[in-house]
């Protein structure tokens, strides 16, 4: 534990130098603008506004951990071809330090957007969602996301930026596209998918507490549980056998 700790203060002087840990604060800051501002001219309902909003951030999830994982690989690999990671007496500690610091840097990120965007909404007459409420959704999208980052993580390792962000332009589209009766059947399937219907799967829950949409919230829960510790024991295994990759991508 005490080398884990070593090393994720390690990585954390290292992304100083890099716009790491200020993305995970003005993106959600800029978002909260944009959608307060909408709010504040807009007749649009407060509570559906709200719902919208987690999954417009559902929808850019995967291009936004595209870039962060894209930016934890490239620093590796401009160091000397991932040098460091390639020689650690304990592989398996270094890419847990940057799926913790990955994930950890992102639950920040859901809360400050979440909770900062539902104080902003107190100010609005019909607005009615509970903090408790919001913050069900941000863990919604935060779990959803775990998936994605240990996915672009082997993406960013194995390929490099251009397809990185390839992938992640394609699950941007296919969640808009899960999104509409298509996807009715098969959106357990896609990661990319689980925030932007879970969401308002909870929201609808929340009022109508009907069976039919827990089952489809058990049946969602389930594939995101099932097929995130799959991609973990995958990604581990991978990169136990990883010999590191070009300096060029």
């Amino acid at each position: 534990m005490s080398q884990l700790k070593r090393i994720l203060k390690a990585d954390r002087i290292k992304l100083k130098k890099t716009p790491f840990f200020s993305l995970h604060g003005v993106i959600p800051l800029v978002g909260i603008g944009i959608f307060s501002a909408y709010q504040a001219m807009s007749n649009y309902p407060a509570n559906r506004l709200m719902i919208n909003y987690f999954q417009v951030l559902a929808l850019i999830y995967p291009l936004l951990i595209a870039w962060l994982t894209t930016i934890v690989t490239d620093q590796e690999i401009e160091a000397g071809g991932a040098y460091f990671l390639l020689n650690s007496s304990s592989k398996f500690r270094m890419l847990t330090a940057k799926i913790l610091l990955l994930v950890l840097s992102g639950l920040f990120s859901c809360l400050l957007v979440g909770i900062g965007y539902h104080l902003f909404a107190q100010f609005r007459v019909d607005y009615s969602l509970s903090f408790s409420f919001v913050l069900l959704l941000v863990a919604v999208i935060w779990c959803s996301s775990l998936f994605l980052y240990s996915f672009h993580l082997w993406l960013g390792f194995c390929f490099g930026r251009n397809v990185n962000f390839a992938i992640a332009a394609v699950e941007l589209l296919l969640s808009a596209l899960l999104l509409t009766g298509l996807g009715e059947m098969i959106w357990y399937f896609f990661p990319c998918a689980w925030g932007i219907r879970l969401v308002p799967l909870v929201a609808s829950f929340a009022r109508e507490n009907t069976p039919a949409i827990l089952t489809k919230i058990e049946v969602g829960t389930g594939s995101l549980i099932f097929l995130t510790f799959f991609m973990l024991v995958v990604l581990f295994l991978w990169f136990k056998k990883w010999e590191g990759r070009k300096n060029e991508a």
